[in-house]
């Protein structure tokens, strides 16, 4: 299953070296890990490990994948009650046409099969998410739950080598990059497949745990606009629109990437990735990037999010943002600083200190929010 987690407990962080270890205690052992305890384990993979970090030449992963394939082991001797008898498309509900692109259930699915389900939850994870002003964000996908099954069919996968009986003339699997074949024609999945498939779930199940925990918060109200009582500290104005505008076009196009892709350009190209707009004309090669609006419309109340950080960065240079290639989620990131900006495929939140997320109809009622603390 490639590099153990015992060989990078060296290079990392103290939080890390001891999800390193714990993972590594918990594979020597012959005690079955409870879900909650695996649960545990997942929400620090998702916090302590940096999937942006650089894959290493030696090895093929990063640390974040190094703990991935442990996890995916350990899932393999972690009993599942639902494994046999789990419905993707019960789990996704009125989502499922959208997502579903094989009868298969999860614990038959192959390498290919699994690959292109997560790729399917990536497009539609933003139709899968509905936003109220009052109690924030929701989903009725049980993303915890699909993972855990997708996770343990990956292990399957990962700690298994493979032949066919009989060579066909048109070897599908090799012909799509998903093996490396021996001399001998034994076949295992790629480590490039695999980062791609960890970073995919990394990204989307770190994106959910945010939206999930946020927080409303409306300190700037329909009310101030309409009365023209807003607040000195959050009035926009022509000079901040002018300064940002360069920012606006690259935070634009992050939010037309879907979750992961970013992550997945920047291995997949690791010595080429200098730019947002590489991923997004890889993907769409045809794309037009987003136009910023007038200022009038951005002093609206509840104006898009992606048009209006850009100006609010310039009301308060200091905050730093984060996308999901350089640290959103991330506990070494966000622990640096009192706030900083989050933007993940055009969701943005902010996160302080302790890792507490906030969001909010209109991004003004969290800038003032770090202003007051």
């Amino acid at each position: 299953m490639g590099p153990t987690v015992e060989a990078v407990a060296h290079a990392v962080s103290a939080p890390t070296a001891r999800l390193v270890a714990d993972l590594a205690e918990l594979l020597g052992s012959a005690t079955p890990v409870g879900l909650d305890r695996f649960g545990e384990l997942m929400d620090a993979w998702l916090t302590l490990c940096d999937r942006s970090e650089a894959v290493v030449a030696e090895t093929k992963y990063n640390t974040m994948h190094v703990v991935a394939l442990g996890l995916c082991a350990l899932l393999q001797s972690t009993e599942l009650p639902e494994y046999e008898d789990f419905s993707l498309e019960a789990c996704l509900g009125k989502h499922a046409a959208g997502v579903l692109l094989c009868e298969q259930p999860v614990c038959g699915m192959s390498w290919r099969q699994l690959s292109d389900t997560l790729t399917a939850l990536q497009l539609h994870f933003k139709q899968t998410i509905t936003w109220d002003s009052k109690s924030g964000y929701h989903t009725v996908v049980d993303y915890a739950s699909i993972f855990m099954v997708l996770l343990k069919r990956v292990g399957y996968w990962l700690g298994r080598q493979w032949r066919h009986a009989v060579e066909e003339p048109a070897d599908q699997e090799a012909l799509l990059g998903l093996v490396d074949l021996d001399k001998e024609g034994w076949r295992c999945v790629r480590p490039a497949c695999v980062v791609e498939v960890f970073d995919g779930v990394h990204a989307l199940l770190s994106l959910t745990r945010l939206l999930m925990k946020a927080q409303v918060l409306s300190l700037h109200t329909q009310a101030a606009v309409d009365t023209d009582s807003v607040s000195e500290e959050v009035k926009l104005f022509n000079h901040h629109r002018e300064a940002s505008i360069d920012d606006f076009y690259e935070m634009s196009m992050v939010a037309d990437c879907a979750p992961g892709a970013i992550t997945q350009y920047k291995h997949k190209f690791q010595f080429l990735f200098h730019s947002i707009s590489q991923v997004v004309y890889y993907h769409y090669p045809t794309y037009e990037r987003q136009r910023q609006q007038p200022l009038p419309m951005l002093s609206e109340y509840a104006a898009p999010g992606v048009n209006l950080l850009p100006l609010l960065l310039q009301v308060n240079p200091d905050m730093p943002h984060f996308y999901e290639h350089t640290g959103a989620g991330l506990h070494s990131a966000f622990s640096a600083h009192a706030f900083s900006w989050v933007l993940v495929s055009g969701y943005i939140l902010l996160v302080d200190r302790s890792g507490a997320v906030f969001c909010a109809e209109d991004l003004r009622s969290l800038l003032l929010f770090t202003l007051k603390h």
